[in-house]
């Protein structure tokens, strides 16, 4: 029962590195797709 009780609270552990990583890296994402479109506006423009 011990065992099980560690293995669940590193998996939440892994749970909540993972989602904060997914979090980090779509933002990142959009920042890029955001910056890349305004470029392509720009360009468009002149």
């Amino acid at each position: 029962m011990i065992s099980f009780l560690t293995y669940e609270v590193y998996l939440s552990k892994i749970l909540i590195l993972t989602s904060f990583v997914l979090l980090i890296f779509i933002t990142l994402a959009v920042i890029y797709i955001s910056y890349v479109s305004w470029k392509d506006k720009k360009r468009l423009k002149k």
